[in-house]
């Protein structure tokens, strides 16, 4: 465990990130400890080329549970789209 940890932490996907080429959803909570979102979430964003990114306030790392309305509504809405 401790180190797939290690591997995550230290992998640069930055290149894999720039060659996606279909829409993707980010979603990021702004209270997120584990993985701040100025570290991870809006960086994520910036490089996906067609990317939709939403970052909720006040919302941690289990936003999917915590905002589970909101999420879903988002996820439907991009879905639909």
């Amino acid at each position: 465990m401790l180190k797939t940890q290690e591997a995550c932490f230290h992998a640069d996907n930055r290149a894999a990130l720039r060659g996606i080429g279909v829409p993707a959803l980010v979603v990021h909570g702004d209270a997120d400890f584990s993985a701040p979102v100025e570290l991870t979430g809006r960086r994520t964003a910036e490089l996906l080329p067609e990317c939709t990114y939403l970052e909720y306030p006040a919302a941690g790392h289990g936003l999917y549970v915590s905002h589970a309305e909101q999420f879903n509504a988002d996820l439907l809405k991009f879905m639909a789209d």
